[in-house]
């Protein structure tokens, strides 16, 4: 998978649920923000494998890293 595909299942997604882009990739957002303050340790390992540049990653990021990991 990659960045324009993630783009596109954010499209589907919003399309499915009759909402906007933008609010499904700023639900995303929160939840990634929420997610990386987890002060669960399995949590914090995950979140330190994965940033490796200290950003939070796009949620289209996001879905491409997981879509792959699950592969």
């Amino acid at each position: 998978m990659n960045i324009s595909e993630g783009k596109r299942a954010i499209e589907k997604v919003a399309q499915k649920h009759g909402i906007s882009v933008a609010e499904v990739r700023k639900e995303m957002e929160l939840a990634i923000e929420a997610a990386m303050a987890n002060p669960d340790h399995t949590a914090k390992e995950f979140w330190d494998k994965y940033i490796k540049s200290g950003r939070r990653p796009t949620p289209e990021e996001f879905i491409v890293y997981i879509a792959n990991k699950v592969k």
